[in-house]
């Protein structure tokens, strides 16, 4: 586990780097325009969010459900 900042902080540089090359040389042997759904980009947008939002919604409903029953 990375537990130092600054090597945290050099490893997602040379990561954001990397995926930046890479993107930059799939743009360049691949010209032509990219077409996408407008389904996938709001779902790439919003999913994350939303099941963030399920998890800690139940989390809380377990944690409150487990606390009732001690009681």
């Amino acid at each position: 586990m990375v537990t130092s900042k600054p090597i945290l902080v050099f490893f997602t540089w040379g990561m954001a780097l990397l995926v930046s090359i890479f993107l930059r040389i799939a743009g360049i042997v691949h010209p032509e325009p990219f077409h996408i759904k407008h389904f996938l980009v709001w779902f790439l947008v919003f999913a994350p969010s939303l099941m963030l939002l399920i998890y800690f919604m139940l989390k809380r409903n377990l944690f409150a459900t487990s606390m009732n029953t001690e009681v």
